[in-house]
């Protein structure tokens, strides 16, 4: 019994030490608080009403999630790596992204300190990866994104069954590019997505640009894929923003930013272009656009006090011949207080105005209503105007 005894810790000692050159790290954010949603729209296409709405909602700041990244030294200057992560709902504990278990992220690769990284598996885009930490969603989260994120700066996207390259640093200059196969037999081009990015930092000075193209290729108007073009369903197209494009044959976005830190003070700028091109089995024809321009900063007022004002404006193409274009006014404010170095508390407001015309899910000319935010994804108005305050906690582990 003895033997036993001192044999397990000697067993277990000794895989650490076979082990030691790599390392598996658990990490995680929690984030709750209440909300208040103004014009929240119930109903069914075409016969939407309004009603404000109070609940406790998941990640306002940050979205709530855990997982478990590693990395394994191979010498030479190459490591293996992988990460797994699940994005929940802290309200009722079920996992996001349409129930997945890493719905958030799911890849494994090599990287290289002098050639960069290859990843495969379930990923963000290029875009995200390059302009999506020059958006506002980088300093406010989801509450500063574009409305409904139609240009995909928080994060709505993973691709699934996709291999990307991210270069190493070259003096600030950075350069990636993503293929995500859309798995379908006898084509390489249905229903795929490819994107490409850069960016450059060089002390305050961090600039992002990228590109990103999603093929639809459905078979008819009630083609299971409807809206479902990254082989998920992230709810892309669950706002009132984009529902009326998401039988499109292609999506198409353009988008850069950049940010000056000052020292106690950041700004940055955005530019987002959106296309969605009509196919034989749309709801609409021709090509939609939507051009979203977009100005923020943020101040530490002291070292865990950050108060945080953003402005966006969006404004849609010509619909049907019809020549009163979607426009949409979107302001954010918030403020955050660091209890310590892992939890904050957040106070957090977005209000955004909506006019001209639109198509809505299927496929009628309407009026354009608001969709704050990325929390406005499923939470839609049924009015022009939409307001959205939360008030909640952060804890990173």
């Amino acid at each position: 019994m003895k033997k036993q005894l001192i044999a397990a810790p000697l067993l277990l000692s000794l895989a650490g030490i076979a082990y030691a050159q790599g390392s598996v790290a658990l990490y995680g954010i929690v984030d709750a608080g209440i909300a208040y949603r103004s014009n929240e729209r119930t109903g069914t296409t075409g016969n939407y009403s309004g009603h404000s709405n109070v609940a406790l909602s998941s990640g306002n700041l940050s979205g709530s999630r855990w997982g478990l990244k590693g990395n394994e030294d191979l010498g030479n200057g190459w490591n293996a790596l992988f990460q797994l992560e699940d994005g929940f709902d802290i309200a009722n504990g079920t996992s996001g992204q349409s129930s997945r278990l890493f719905g958030r992220q799911a890849f494994v690769g090599l990287a290289n300190t002098q050639y960069g990284a290859l990843t495969m598996g379930r990923q963000y885009t290029s875009l995200t990866d390059f302009v999506g930490p020059v958006s506002p969603v980088a300093n406010i989260g989801g509450f500063g994104a574009h409305p409904g994120d139609i240009d995909d700066l928080d994060q709505t996207t993973r691709v699934d069954n996709s291999i990307k390259y991210t270069s190493a640093n070259y003096a600030g200059f950075t350069f990636g590019a993503l293929y995500g196969f859309g798995g379908q037999p006898g084509s390489m081009k249905q229903q795929n997505t490819w994107s490409v990015g850069a960016g450059y930092a060089n002390g305050p000075l961090h600039v992002g640009v990228g590109y990103e193209r999603a093929d639809n290729s459905k078979t008819g108007v009630t083609d299971p894929t409807f809206g479902k073009w990254h082989g998920s369903d992230d709810g892309t197209f669950n706002s009132s923003i984009s529902e009326g494009y998401a039988s499109a044959q292609t999506q198409q976005i353009v988008a850069a930013g950049a940010t000056y830190d000052f020292g106690p003070a950041l700004i940055g700028v955005n530019y987002s272009n959106v296309q969605y091109r009509a196919g034989a089995n749309s709801l609409f024809t021709g090509r939609a656009t939507f051009n979203i321009a977009g100005v923020f900063g943020q101040y530490t007022l002291r070292p865990n006090t950050h108060l945080f004002a953003g402005y966006s404006y969006t404004r849609g193409s010509e619909v049907d011949g019809v020549n009163d274009r979607a426009q949409y006014h979107n302001v954010t404010l918030g403020a955050t207080y660091d209890l310590s170095k892992r939890s904050t508390v957040y106070l957090l407001g977005a209000y955004q105005h909506a006019s001209g015309m639109t198509l809505d899910a299927a496929g009628n000319l309407v009026e354009a209503t608001a969709s704050a935010s990325d929390k406005g994804n499923g939470h839609s108005s049924a009015a022009q105007s939409q307001t959205i305050v939360a008030i909640g906690l952060r804890h990173r582990f």
